[in-house]
C-alpha cells in the first residue's frame, strides 16, 4: 500500500510576493524564493515552523521573475535544497534576468511599456543554474510530499503550479488575489493559454488556491472568476 502524507502549509508573506513551505514534519519543500535580499524572512519562517533549513528538499520556482526567484541562489546555499524550474525558464535563471510579461488591462499595459524601458534595473537578480528542469508533471512523493508539480503556462510559458494532496494548489502568478473584483492576473504573456490553464486547474478539483500575490481563495471564487472571463469574450479556443 502506498504511503500517505499529511502536509502542513506555512505561508510566508514577503511584501512584494508570497512564498510557501509545505512539510510532512520532517521533509519540506519551498515554493518560490521571494524578492532579492529577503532570504532571511524565509529562514526565520523555517525556524519558527519549526523546520530546519536542512529539511528543504526542493526549492520550486513557479516562474523566473525577480520577485519569485530573487533569493534562489542564497537559499540553495543555505538549505542545500535543489532548485526546480520549467525547462523553458532555465536560461532566464542562468542570466539572472527575466523580461516582464505583457499587461492584461489598460494600467498594466502602460506599466509593461515602462518596464521594458527600465526593466533591467528592476528585474535583475543573482544568476543561478537550476538543478532540475522539468517539462511535464513531476511527482513529489519521492521528496516526502503527497503532491506533484504541474506545468501551467500563460503568465509565462514556463509557469508551474504545485498540487498538494489534490486539495491545495500553489499557483504562482497564474492568479493574483490583490483585488476584490477579480483573481485574473494583471500580467500574462499569453491570455488564451492562461485560460486553458485555468480550465486545466479547475478540472484538478482543488479546494484552495494560493497565489504568488495576495490571499488564498476558494474553488467557488475560482469558478466565479472563470465564468466571468468567458462572459467577457475570453473564451478558450477549441
Amino acid at each position: 500500500m502506498e504511503a500517505k502524507f499529511k502536509s502542513q502549509i506555512i505561508p510566508i508573506p514577503m511584501g512584494t510576493s508570497n512564498a510557501y513551505i509545505v512539510t510532512n514534519g520532517k521533509q519540506a519543500i519551498l515554493i518560490d524564493a521571494g524578492d532579492r535580499k529577503k532570504e532571511q524572512q524565509i529562514i526565520d519562517a523555517l525556524r519558527q515552523a519549526p523546520v530546519s533549513p536542512g529539511n528543504i528538499q526542493l526549492i520550486i520556482l513557479t516562474h523566473a521573475h525577480f520577485d519569485h526567484c530573487g533569493n534562489s541562489k542564497a537559499l540553495r546555499d543555505i538549505t542545500g535544497g535543489r532548485i526546480v524550474v520549467h525547462e523553458t525558464e532555465v536560461e532566464w535563471l542562468r542570466n539572472g534576468f527575466c523580461k516582464l510579461p505583457k499587461g492584461t488591462n489598460m494600467v498594466s499595459k502602460m506599466l509593461f511599456v515602462l518596464g521594458t524601458i527600465i526593466g533591467k534595473r528592476i528585474c535583475e537578480y543573482p544568476p543561478v543554474i537550476p538543478d532540475i528542469a522539468i517539462a511535464d508533471k513531476f511527482d513529489l512523493k519521492g521528496y516526502g510530499i503527497d503532491g506533484y508539480i504541474l506545468p501551467t503556462p500563460g503568465h509565462t510559458s514556463g509557469s508551474l503550479s504545485v498540487i498538494i494532496e489534490d486539495k491545495h494548489a500553489f499557483v504562482g502568478d497564474t492568479f493574483f488575489n490583490v483585488s476584490e473584483k477579480t483573481v485574473y492576473p494583471p500580467y500574462a504573456d499569453d491570455q488564451k493559454e492562461l485560460l486553458r490553464t485555468w480550465e486545466k486547474l479547475f478540472a484538478v478539483g482543488c479546494e484552495a488556491f494560493y497565489p504568488g500575490h495576495g490571499r488564498p481563495f476558494t474553488r467557488d471564487e475560482f469558478e466565479k472568476n472563470l465564468l466571468e472571463r468567458k462572459k467577457k469574450g475570453k473564451r478558450i479556443p477549441s
